[in-house]
Formats: C-alpha cells, sequence, structure tokens
C-alpha cells in the first residue's frame, strides 16, 4: 500500500527508478554468456592414467582396481565408472548432486596421493581434473597442404595456429587430430647392443642424464656475485649423435651403435576432410577443434575464432589452406535468435490481444510496458545467479510473458473498474491496487513455490532445469513489483479522463457485455440445482479418467531429437587393420555419404571410435548437412538411409546417429557381473533377441575384440634363478617395441620427445622380440629363452561400474520410433529371456537419467503441490478450500493430454517440466475470482449466491484476458516458428497453451459452483442462507 502510495506521488522518481532498471538490464543482457542448453556443473572428477604398451587387462589389474578400491570410499559418491583400455586408464568420479566440484576435486586427488606409489612405475602420473560438458568443440578448423609433409603441416599449426587461437578470450583448449608429431628417435643396432652388454634402458637414462643443465650455486667475490651452471640442452640431432658415453669396453659414440633421426612419431591415426561442395577430397590435414570455458559466450568465442582465422588467412604460406567447416555456434545463434524472436513476436501478439479487450492504446501501453520491464530486470537476475542465454531461460520468458501481464491486467482493469464508478483516478489507482493486492500476492506466491523447488531438484536432468526455474522466478518478482508501482503510476497519469470508445471500441464492448451477460445466465443455471455442479465435477473427472488413456498413444522419450544438421557415424573395421588399410576402407564409406545430396562436409578421424575406444581399425566420421531449409529430409532420415548403405560394405561395422559420442545414444542399458564368461555369454544372448526388436536403427555392445593378443609365459623357475622378474621381460618387450620416451629437445619453446629404441625391422615379428637380450649377473639371455609365446584374444577395453565389470549396450532409434517404446520392448524381452544368474540388468544413459528426472519432478510436484496448499490455506484461513482450488489441477491435464495427442507431441522431460509449471498458473484466476467473492461478502455484505454469480461476471473479463495472453504469448513457440530449436520448445508451447484452455473453463464454471455448493451444504451460516 505504502509503495504504491509512493510511486503514484512521486511519478518522474519512479519513472527514472524503472528506466535505470532498463538500461542497466539491457547493458547486462549484451554481457551474458550464450548457449544452447545450461552449462551444467557436474560434480564429476575425471583421473586419466597413461600407461604406454600396456594391454587392457594389464591396465585395468595394475591401475584402475588399486585407484578404484580407495577413491570408492569417497563419501557422497554417486558413480564410479572406469574403461581400461589399452594404454591407458580412464576413470569418472561422479558425486551427487549439490556437491562443490571444486572440494569433489581435492578430495580425489588426496585418495590418489594415497595410491599412486602402489601404480607401475613406467605408468606416467595421473591427470585429475573436473569434467566439463562445455569440452565440445564450438568451432572446427581445417588446416591443409598439397605440398608440405605431415610433419611440417602439424608443426605450423601447433606452433603458430594452434598459439594464436590459444590467446583468445573465453578459450580452454585446443586439440590437434591428424598430421605427423616430430620426434627424434635414436635408433639402436640389437646386435651391437649386445655386444657391449648394455641395453636400451641405460642409453635412455644417459640420454637424460646428459640432456640437463644442473645449477652449481653462486660464485661470489668482493666485487660480485656470479651464477654457476654445469651441463648443456640438445639443441639439435646432431648433439645427440655425438655423445658420447662409457661402455663395458671404453668410450663410445652414440653413432656407433645407433642411428639418431630427426623423424616423426609413429602414426596410429589419420584425419581426412572431404569438401562436398567443392568434391575435393584432402588426405593431408590437421583438424582443429576449440573448446570454451564453461562461462564464456560460445557466439563469441567462434565469432573471435573466425575473425583471427580471416585475419591469419592473409599470413599463411602459400602451399597451406585453412577453412572453417564445422561451427556449432552458428546453431546456437540462430536457435538464440529464433527463441527471441518468438518473445518478441509473442510480446507483439500479446499487445495486439490485449488491445481488443482494453479498448484503449492508453492502457494496452501500461499492460504491454510490464513486459520488456520485467525482463530487463530479470537479466541482471540472470547474471547474478550465473546463468546465461540458453534455450531454456529464453523459454521461460515465454512461458512467463502470460504471467508478467497477468499481475498488471488484474491491477489494471480493478484501476479502471474503480474509476468508472467515479472515483478520482489517483484514488482509484490505490484503492483499485490494494483491493487486488493479496490475490496478486497469492498468485505470484503459488508460482514462486512451484518455480523455487524446480531450482532444488537433485537430478542432473533437475539441474539441467535450475536457470529456467530461477528466471521464471526472477522474471515473476520483477512483475509484481511492476504491477505494484510502475502500473498504478502510469494508470494514474495518462488515463485521468476517459476517453469517448470508438467504433471499434464500441463493438469490443458490446461483445464483451454480451458475452457476460451470457457467461451469468449460464452460470445461474448452474448453480440453480446442487446436483448440477456436482454432475459437471463427475462428468470433468470423467473426462480427465478418459484422457489419461492417451498417454500410451502419446509415446515418451528422454528429450525430442534435434535437428541441427550433424551427423555421427562411427566405424569398427577388422581388429589388426592397419591405418593404410582403414584409409582404403573409409573412401568406400564417404563414397557412400556422398551418393545422397544434401552433404555440406565430411570429416574423418582414423585411430578413435570415441574417447573410450580407440584402435587402427576404428574411425569416426563427424557429417555436417545443408541447412534444414535447403533439405527435404531431417538429419535423422538421412542417419536411416545411410545406415542401409554402409551396411552393404564388406568387413565394416558401422554405427550411424545423430547423437555425438558425448550426448549418447538414445538406448543404452548395462550387463553387470564379475564373471567374465557369464558376461560374454549374456552379452551375445542380447545381441541376438536385440535383432528382433522394432525401431533400432543399431545397436553394439561396448565388448568387442581388440587387437590379437601375444602372450609371453615366462619359466617362472629360471627367472628365480637368475633373480629376475616377469617385469623385466615385460620391460624389455615393452621399450623395443614401444621405444622409451628419455627425454626432451627443446626448440623455441616447444619440446619434442627423444626416444630410444629399436629400429622397426629388428623386431616386426615375434621369432625377432624373441631375439630380444635381457642381461643378467650369470650371462645373457633372450626373451625366448626366458618365456613361451602364446597367440590369445584380448578385449578393446574392460569398463567398470561401482567396481563391477560391465558391457555396455548402446542403440539409436529409427526416425519415427520412441524412445519409450522401444524401452518398454527391451524390458519385455529382458524379463522373458534367460541370463546367468550372475549378470544383472540395468538402464543407462538417457534412460537412467528420464527415469531419476520422472522421480526427481514428482518429488518435485509433491513438494510444490504442499507448499501451495499452505500458502492458500494461510491466505484464505482454511483447511478445504485450498483442495477445492487444486482441482483445477489435474483437470487442467484434459487439455494438455489432447493437445499433446492431437499435435503429436510426445511426453519428455520439456513437457514435463511445462506440466509442473502449469501447477503455478493454472491456479493464480481461481485465486483471483475466490478473492473477490470473499471480498464481496465481506465488504460490500454480498449473500454468498449475489456475490458468487458478481464475483464470476466482474472477474471473466481478466480472467479471459490473463489466459488468452499466456496463450497468445507461447503461440509462436506452438507453431515451431524458427529452423532452430523448436523440436524443444514446441513441446512446452502446447502443453501450456492445452492446460490454460481447460483451466479457464474450470476456473469460470467449476470451481465458483462446486465452492457454493460445498458452503451452502456443509457450511451452517451459508446453508441457511441457502435455505431461505
Amino acid at each position: 500500500m505504502k509503495i504504491t502510495k509512493l510511486a503514484i506521488d512521486r511519478p518522474i522518481t519512479t519513472t527514472m527508478l524503472f528506466l535505470a532498471l532498463v538500461i542497466f538490464g539491457y547493458m547486462t543482457y549484451n554481457r551474458l554468456a550464450v548457449n544452447l542448453f545450461p552449462d551444467l556443473k557436474i560434480p564429476a572428477v575425471i583421473i586419466n592414467t597413461v600407461h604406454i604398451g600396456a594391454t587392457p587387462e594389464e591396465i585395468e589389474k595394475e591401475i584402475t582396481d588399486k585407484i578404484e578400491k580407495e577413491v570408492a570410499t569417497l563419501s557422497g559418491l554417486k558413480e564410479l565408472k572406469s574403461f581400461s583400455m589399452p594404454d591407458a586408464s580412464l576413470i569418472t568420479v561422479e558425486f551427487n548432486n549439490g556437491t562443490d566440484p571444486d572440494k569433489a576435486l581435492n578430495e580425489v586427488k588426496t585418495k590418489l596421493d594415497l595410491v599412486i606409489p602402489d601404480l607401475p612405475k613406467e605408468a606416467e602420473r595421473p591427470l585429475v581434473f573436473k569434467y566439463k560438458l562445455s569440452d565440445a568443440p564450438v568451432i572446427d578448423l581445417v588446416v591443409s597442404s598439397d605440398k608440405l609433409s605431415g610433419r611440417q603441416l602439424y608443426d605450423y599449426v601447433d606452433r603458430e595456429i594452434k598459439n594464436k587461437l590459444s590467446q583468445l578470450n573465453g578459450v580452454s583448449k585446443i586439440e590437434l587430430y591428424g598430421g605427423e608429431e616430430r620426434e627424434i628417435k635414436v635408433l639402436a643396432n640389437k646386435k651391437a647392443m649386445y655386444d657391449m652388454g648394455m641395453s636400451i634402458q641405460e642409453i635412455s637414462e644417459y640420454l637424460k642424464a646428459t640432456n640437463n643443465k644442473i645449477s652449481g650455486g653462486s660464485y661470489i667475490n668482493t666485487n660480485r656475485v656470479a651464477s654457476v651452471t654445469v651441463g648443456e640442452n640438445y639443441k639439435t640431432a646432431n648433439d645427440i649423435a655425438n655423445s658420447y658415453i662409457s661402455t663395458p669396453f671404453g668410450i663410445k659414440k652414440i653413432t656407433d651403435f645407433a642411428t639418431v633421426s630427426d623423424s616423426v612419431k609413429t602414426v596410429q591415426g589419420k584425419a581426412i576432410f572431404y569438401d562436398a561442395t567443392q568434391q575435393k577430397r584432402y588426405t593431408n590435414i590437421v583438424s582443429v577443434s576449440i573448446m570454451k570455458t564453461t562461462d564464456a559466450n560460445a557466439v563469441i568465442v567462434a565469432q573471435e575464432a573466425k575473425n583471427l582465422v580471416a585475419q591469419m588467412q592473409s599470413e599463411l604460406p602459400k602451399e597451406v589452406s585453412l577453412s572453417v567447416p564445422f561451427d556449432t555456434s552458428e546453431y546456437v545463434e540462430s536457435a538464440v535468435d529464433d527463441a527471441l524472436t518468438n518473445i518478441i513476436l509473442g510480446i507483439i501478439i500479446t499487445g495486439i490481444i490485449l488491445f481488443f479487450f482494453l479498448n484503449d492504446v492508453r492502457t494496452t501501453i501500461i499492460v504491454s510496458v510490464s513486459i520488456p520491464v520485467s525482463l530487463m530486470g530479470t537479466f541482471i537476475a540472470i547474471k547474478l545467479f550465473g546463468g546465461s542465454l540458453n534455450m531454456m531461460t529464453l523459454m521461460s520468458f515465454s512461458v512467463a510473458i502470460g504471467a508478467l501481464v497477468s499481475n498488471s491486467i488484474v491491477v489494471l482493469e480493478n484501476i479502471i473498474r474503480l474509476r468508472n464508478t467515479g472515483i478520482p483516478i489517483k484514488e482509484a489507482a490505490i484503492q483499485g491496487t490494494q483491493e487486488v493486492m493479496m490475490a496478486v500476492i497469492a498468485s505470484t506466491g503459488t508460482n514462486l513455490v512451484v518455480f523455487l523447488p524446480i531450482a532444488s531438484m537433485t537430478s542432473s536432468t533437475g539441474a539441467f532445469f535450475k536457470e529456467y526455474a530461477l528466471t521464471i522466478s526472477a522474471a515473476t518478482i520483477f512483475s509484481l513489483i511492476v504491477s505494484f508501482m510502475l502500473t498504478p503510476m502510469l494508470a494514474s497519469v495518462l488515463i485521468k479522463k476517459e476517453r469517448k470508445p470508438n467504433s471499434l471500441a464500441k463493438l469490443s464492448i458490446r461483445f464483451f457485455d454480451w458475452l457476460e451477460n451470457v457467461y451469468e445466465k449460464s452460470l445461474i443455471k448452474l448453480l440453480s440445482k446442487k446436483w448440477k455442479p456436482i454432475a459437471l465435477f463427475a462428468a470433468m473427472f470423467t473426462l480427465f479418467l478418459g484422457t489419461t488413456q492417451l498417454l500410451s498413444s502419446i509415446g515418451f522419450e528422454f528429450q525430442p531429437p534435434e535437428d541441427n544438421g550433424d551427423v555421427f557415424v562411427q566405424i569398427e573395421m577388422p581388429s589388426g587393420t592397419s591405418v593404410n588399410a582403414s584409409e582404403k576402407i573409409i573412401k568406400q564409406v564417404e563414397s557412400q555419404i556422398n551418393s545422397v545430396n544434401g552433404v555440406q562436409s565430411i570429416l574423418t578421424i582414423i585411430g578413435q571410435k570415441d574417447d573410450y575406444t580407440v584402435g587402427e581399425n576404428f574411425a569416426n566420421i563427424k557429417l555436417k548437412l545443408v541447412k534444414k531449409d535447403k533439405r527435404n529430409f531431417s538429419n535423422s532420415e538421412f542417419a536411416a538411409g545411410l545406415k542401409k548403405k554402409l551396411d552393404a560394405i564388406p568387413k565394416v561395422i558401422a554405427s550411424v546417429s545423430t547423437a555425438s559420442a558425448e550426448d549418447g545414444a538414445p538406448i543404452q542399458f548395462m550387463l553387470k557381473s564379475n564373471n567374465q564368461n557369464d558376461l560374454n555369454t549374456a552379452n551375445a544372448i542380447i545381441l541376438k533377441e536385440l535383432a528382433n526388436v522394432e525401431g533400432l536403427l543399431n545397436y553394439e555392445s561396448s565388448l568387442r575384440k581388440g587387437n590379437p593378443l601375444i602372450h609371453f609365459k615366462p619359466n617362472n623357475r629360471l627367472l628365480a634363478e637368475l633373480n629376475l622378474t616377469s617385469l623385466d621381460i615385460a620391460l624389455t618387450i615393452r621399450n623395443a617395441v614401444n621405444g622409451i620416451k628419455s627425454t626432451v629437445l627443446k626448440e623455441d619453446g616447444k619440446e619434442y620427445d627423444i626416444t630410444v629404441s629399436y629400429p622397426n625391422s629388428e623386431i616386426n615379428s615375434v621369432r625377432k622380440i624373441e631375439q630380444l637380450p635381457i642381461f643378467t649377473e650369470q650371462g645373457v639371455y633372450t626373451v625366448g629363452q626366458l618365456a613361451n609365446v602364446f597367440y590369445e584374444e584380448s578385449p578393446s577395453q574392460i569398463q567398470h561400474n561401482n567396481k563391477v565389470k560391465t558391457i555396455n549396450i548402446s542403440a539409436s532409434l529409427t526416425p519415427n520410433a520412441l524412445q519409450g517404446d522401444v524401452q518398454n520392448t527391451i524390458s519385455t524381452l529382458i524379463e522373458n529371456t534367460q541370463l546367468p544368474n550372475s549378470v544383472s540388468f540395468s538402464w543407462a544413459g538417457n534412460i537412467k537419467e528420464l527415469n531419476e528426472a520422472t522421480t526427481d519432478m514428482m518429488i518435485t510436484f509433491g513438494i510444490a503441490f504442499l507448499l501451495m496448499y499452505m500458502l492458500l490455506a494461510s491466505l484464505v484461513e482454511s483447511f478445504w478450500q485450498p483442495i477445492v482450488i487444486f482441482t483445477t489441477v489435474p483437470m487442467a491435464m484434459i487439455g494438455v493430454f489432447i493437445f499433446m495427442y492431437v499435435f503429436g507431441s510426445t511426453m519428455n522431460i520439456m513437457s514435463l517440466m511445462a506440466i509442473i509449471t502449469l501447477l503455478g498458473l493454472v491456479v493464480n484466476d481461481d485465486i483471483l475470482i475466490h478473492d473477490y467473492t470473499d471480498y464481496l461478502m465481506d465488504k460490500k455484505k454480498m449473500n454468498l449466491y449475489k456475490a458468487t454469480i458478481t464475483a464470476g461476471r466482474t472477474k471473466m473479463k481478466t480472467v479471459i484476458m490473463t489466459t488468452v495472453a499466456i496463450i497468445f504469448g507461447m503461440l509462436p513457440n506452438a507453431m515451431g516458428i524458427g529452423n532452430a530449436g523448436a523440436e524443444s520448445r514446441t513441446p512446452m508451447a502446447i502443453v501450456t497453451i492445452g492446460g490454460m484452455i481447460t483451466s479457464t473453463i474450470l476456473t469460470l464454471y467449476l470451481i465458483p459452483s462446486v465452492f457454493y455448493v460445498i458452503k451452502t451444504t456443509f457450511v451452517k451460516k451459508y446453508k441457511k442462507g441457502y435455505e431461505s
């Protein structure tokens, strides 16, 4: 009351206050980060340990098991996942939501310090870092050359391009693929080493010791102080070649027993780029992936990178070309722009509709101005809670448009009504605001008690909606402030005099007068007999039960698939396939891809399938299609057609999806057992059964054969006699095959590895490996004398989930298949399939997230429901009246289910969130009418019957106005306007519109009549009045 009077008495001060809010809000808007979806700060830590030359079994036993055992004792642990791969162990430690990521990182590091002494000495020190969803590339560059060698090209990109890009604001890291990385190789002659009685390990240690500058302290005399250093770093490969070493047979020059070459690392992968627009294939390329920091603006980072690329074009050598074939920021920018466009359209359409209701440009401006003012204030709130402009925050704006104007509509409508009774405008503004103040506060409160619990949801999906909830809460609070200050102030200034209505206004007035009369008569008929409201309630409840049957036809999925033009292909070739052989097969794959029009770019990385599956027989292909409006098929339809084509290529197992490996396949589940044989059996059974499941585009298991395993089984008795262990044999073989990273050569600020090994010609067969020497106190023995050779199979990786051996099976869907339907089919399949007793089944990935999110949302719904009840009970001072108001909520689902069925929307996390949001919206109009009914009875001394009829007639226009404002504010999103992100926006809009339509009918008829029947039946004072 006081704040409203102050705003009306000080109009200039109030104007300046809100003008400042708008200015600072706009400034904040320009500084907000732009992302497709909120950047989730998942409390997860990655532990990456490299052990070159180790098999998955060795990695599991020597590294993964030891780290898991120690880390598993941490408190607040949600899930522990590990991947034991050739040469590396990758462990993900995920904590419960709400855990501080920095605290989690420190706790993991503390545990890791305890286990590091037990890890193999040959393994590198584990790298520990926080998991970040924003590590997906914002932009991919391709640097190519027809004249430079692979080494020259990689070196140029690493020195020049990567260095410049790394200096851009918002760039977290840059990854390079392809090319050939420089390496200084010291290749020892096996026979010469044998004759000298020395191992390559000794050569490595010597190089490491001599490639060093060591401080000799400080030299001090009476005049000055000088620092002393001893030693010299290698500057060229010739420095190494000219080095001398002491051997059992005297001083030798390195070149006496080894060849030193300035070469490249052994090629285990390759990058290939195909430009479909120019029909040109580039085989000598380096792909540059740019990742942004969590708080960076993806669009700005990409734009600055492209600006830098444009500058570098003139500086590039003539034989080098640079292009930007993949730019995810374009889709992000388009999605955000489309969402903003829909918001603006919603505001304009809402303003036009309000003009039809209000019949006056002045009142339309007063109500409409509440939207941008509230939104500008909300931008400041987004910045304060660390949010960004993304699909969720912008979607909350669309939902909030109607809610933002509803408070101002209620206040302004009451002010105009009082002014029309002859009350002076200033007094009408103060009194009108005061009369509806409790109703407005109650409706705002019901919104807040719904949205704030959403912000505290504990699941990962719940965290995804945190910014949505906080944004809409902030917007609601600002709309409350606007309705109590700006709206009455503007009303007192702009509508001092009543203007004569024009012809359009007269038409509108006549229409609403007619509508009010029709409504009043129908409400009178409804209240004429007690059985009529009861019959209406029974009919609506029956209709509600009937529409729930539509759920089986609506279908369930985690998230609506979006067509961003990306398609991802993962290729698996026979184990042991070399890079060169893989490249030949990839040519056939590219040929099939190019047989379909609409492909823009193809980037192939040979040597890895994803972050966890590596090997020369794997390839990961990223496709970019032309924009959606330039093709007549979706990316999912393209993926389905491509899958059929790739299945025809011999010796190729292809997986095609519209989701990247980081996003995960829509269908994922796990088979778990510590009995590997039982796991293998279960895996074979399930894969056979999945062939009969409809709706699966492709499916695969994480259990696959790795490269052939050559197993050296040592003679333990002989080893004991020679005072050796299996480790001595393993190190001898590993050092010979993979080489020893001895030290580095520093040149122009860059470091290049210096490795010591044997020439490939001396170790390229098992027999030659058997001839490797091992020096002992009793003499020289060969590997073949100390161990026997066996040939076995080895897995490409070993997975654990919470320390239990796990197989992950994933699948993508055909274009028209629904995730929920396929999930139910697989669930039935698992129930009817006899698996080994030790094997357990559990869902993973999106389905697991959906199950957790559904549970989380139901709990949130219950909490919001309880808080709303407590709030309403306090406001109306009644235990039973809020229960009657709540009948609107399930009844509103009638429109939700019908609209979802008619418009082909699915039940997903977006539509579920819209349903929870409806909980706060649908009761607002009920509160308005109920509060005004009580006001008429308390202040105007009307009886229940007359107050019910009068309140309904008086507030009917306001109820319809607020509902129409919400509906038309969401209409652009419901129509799917915009090419980018419409798939996510549309379900929320459809749910909101459907729910608001049915809830409005209930508000105008069911709730007032039910209240009337209950009060006249069970409340003594009303019962007497009714009987009389």
